[in-house]
């Protein structure tokens, strides 16, 4: 009875987010290796959630419960070590253990998983109203313990040290929130499993929903959960081929920039890009700044180009860019056919509205 009430509190929450997301699935554009790892991560946790509240329930035949925790083990082993993975690789993208994580992880895992379904790992006893299950196997228990305290350290250790790389403060200060709700449903699980306490379990259970009711909360309130995590945007530059900046926005000034306030590596290399327009993809090497990508687009056609000066350059950006190019094109046609002679770049500042309808999770407060 007590697990029909969760599971159903946990559908009827998760059901509310996916019907959200799908009416605002423009909002939510994440790259599609992330969003499948995200996935997996989703699918993972309902399947341990589900396993683990039916496996303790009489209503099941012992050897069935069994096999029902036993793959709820493995399915939140695979689930807690996704997300440490990806938020210990997100926030150190420039370290060099970056990867020591999954390492870990993956050979707590394995143990894990070599040890989980031996016959004897288990001793399971029976009340009237649920199963209890006895850790037979003393290394498994061992490895699971092990596994969850590495996942708390590493993921305090890594989000403490990667705060400073979030460009969204509000969404780093929610991101805390979502590792201390996270390391508490651990913690009444590890508890659990080596007390058998019915109070830790449902502790586990009630805090597991709050957490999951924080993440719906998470990705209804903040849509750039899933697009923007440590990358930053610097400048954003829009120039004409005869060399006349026509609009400027400096995202970490959150404000528009004229050009002498341009820094002189960006200009040394735009004016190598404008010597040959038509040869960009070669000239856009000229330009070299340490610990930056460059995102460029140019349209030929009306003799301006884009460039965005970001921390890392994906497929994300690459898209708004082109969107954006597209967009302002559309707009400021008749204004760029005519320019020559005195140009009045004023006309240009429609660009703002353009950079907060496609770079709206880049700006502060957004």
């Amino acid at each position: 009875m007590i697990a029909s009430i969760f599971i159903v509190a946990y559908f009827t929450i998760c059901s509310i987010g996916l019907i959200y997301g799908l009416f605002h699935r423009e909002n939510y554009k994440p790259e599609v290796g992330f969003f499948i790892v995200i996935m997996l991560y989703v699918a993972s946790e309902s399947v341990y959630f589900i396993l683990f509240n039916l496996s303790v329930e009489t209503f099941f035949d012992v050897n069935l419960a069994l096999i029902l925790w036993s793959v709820s083990i493995f399915a939140r082993v695979i689930s807690n070590g996704t997300w440490s993975a990806i938020h210990s690789m997100e926030l150190n993208k420039s370290s060099r253990v970056r990867f020591l994580p999954v390492i870990i992880y993956i050979l707590l895992g394995g143990i894990i998983l070599s040890l989980l379904f031996n016959p004897v790992s288990f001793l399971v006893t029976q009340t009237e109203f649920e199963y209890y299950y006895f850790f037979s196997n003393l290394p498994l228990l061992i490895s699971i313990v092990s596994f969850n305290g590495f996942i708390v350290v590493i993921s305090w250790i890594t989000q403490i040290k990667g705060y400073k790389d979030i460009n969204d403060r509000k969404l780093g200060k929610l991101y805390f929130l979502f590792v201390f709700l996270l390391c508490l449903k651990i913690l009444w699980y590890t508890l659990y499993i080596l007390t058998l306490n019915s109070l830790f379990k449902i502790l586990h259970q009630t805090f597991y929903i709050i957490f999951i009711g924080f993440v719906v909360f998470l990705v209804v309130k903040k849509p750039n959960v899933l697009v923007v995590f440590t990358n930053k945007i610097y400048d954003f530059i829009i120039f004409h081929k005869s060399g006349i900046l026509l609009y400027s926005f400096n995202f970490e000034k959150q404000s528009e920039v004229d050009e002498s306030f341009l820094k002189g590596s960006i200009l040394i290399g735009i004016n190598h890009i404008l010597a040959n327009l038509s040869n960009v993809e070669n000239q856009i090497t000229l330009i070299k700044m340490s610990d930056r990508a460059i995102v460029f687009n140019y349209n030929n056609q009306l003799g301006y180009a884009v460039l965005l000066i970001a921390k890392h350059k994906n497929k994300i950006l690459e898209s708004a860019v082109d969107n954006f190019t597209n967009k302002f094109a559309e707009i400021n046609k008749d204004s760029l056919k005519k320019l020559g002679g005195l140009i009045d770049v004023s006309i240009f500042k429609n660009a703002h509205d353009l950079i907060e309808e496609y770079f709206s999770h880049y700006l502060t407060g957004k």
